[in-house]
């Protein structure tokens, strides 16, 4: 095995999406566009006959398009080893290379996001025990998730959440949907056009579709949040793969929530 640093030559041959969604195009170019700014930086592990068999991407914080706010530190984004290669160290040998990296670039430390609860179907999953045992530290929780962090030389501020901040201004006549729309993921990528996809087909007399760009540090701070989904103000999805059935239960819940309020 051996691990060789992201490129734009090798992006998309190195970098996909774990859970089997189709290659994005405009995922990657934005993905370019970071790497170009000096915010993106990844590794690729290869096999022994040249084969990608996992990779990790990585963060400067302070410019990073992710709802985690922290001072000198690099933050992985996404960690994913092929299921079987894993088990053989390429998990650890891709953080241990990105430790490296990120300290040859002057950060104080490298922290990561894990779930403590497995979340069902996943392949992707990654428990919070890894980075525990690669020597990271417990931090900050929310909902099932919790950060984790090392500092080098024991410098690094640990990081914490963003507050979130956005709630959509009503619309008296149409249900409004909010997409924050954050292009680091393919998955939010897919989300964000089923959701269109489906809004478009009910009429814009009836359905008002509004993104919002979170795709700098600016944006994210401003709402405190980088990705996710709001039908008639309420956040309906935040992580994850959605389904076609998913948007229309949710128009649904929305819209007969609103002639429940106007009964009364």
């Amino acid at each position: 095995m051996r691990i060789e640093q992201l490129s734009v030559e090798n992006l998309r041959e190195g970098i996909y999406c774990p859970r089997g969604l189709a290659r994005s195009e405009e995922g990657y170019v934005q993905l370019e566009a970071w790497l170009d700014g000096a915010i993106l930086r990844g590794q690729i592990a290869r096999s022994d006959a040249g084969e990608p068999v996992g990779f990790i991407l990585y963060y400067k914080l302070e410019d990073m398009p992710l709802e985690v706010d922290g001072s000198g530190l690099y933050m992985v984004q996404c960690l994913f080893v092929k299921p079987e290669f894993q088990d053989q160290g390429v998990g650890r040998a891709l953080v241990e290379t990105a430790m490296s990296d990120s300290l040859g670039c002057g950060a104080q430390g490298l922290a990561a996001e894990a779930h403590h609860t497995p979340p069902m179907d996943r392949i992707d999953y990654l428990p919070g025990t890894f980075y525990q045992h690669m020597g990271m530290t417990v931090g900050e929780s929310r909902g099932t998730a919790t950060l984790y962090y090392l500092g080098f030389g024991g410098s690094a501020c640990p990081p914490r959440y963003l507050d979130p901040r956005f709630q959509p201004p009503p619309d008296a006549t149409r249900i409004r949907i909010d997409i924050l729309d954050c292009r680091r993921c393919y998955t939010a990528v897919r989300n964000r056009e089923l959701v269109k996809e489906v809004a478009e087909s009910l009429g814009e007399e009836n359905v008002s579709v509004v993104v919002h760009d979170q795709n700098s540090r600016a944006a994210v701070l401003d709402k405190g949040m980088s990705s996710g989904v709001f039908i008639d103000g309420k956040l309906t999805f935040f992580q994850g793969p959605i389904t076609e059935e998913d948007v229309w239960s949710a128009i649904q819940t929305a819209a007969s929530a609103r002639k429940r309020g106007s009964d009364r």
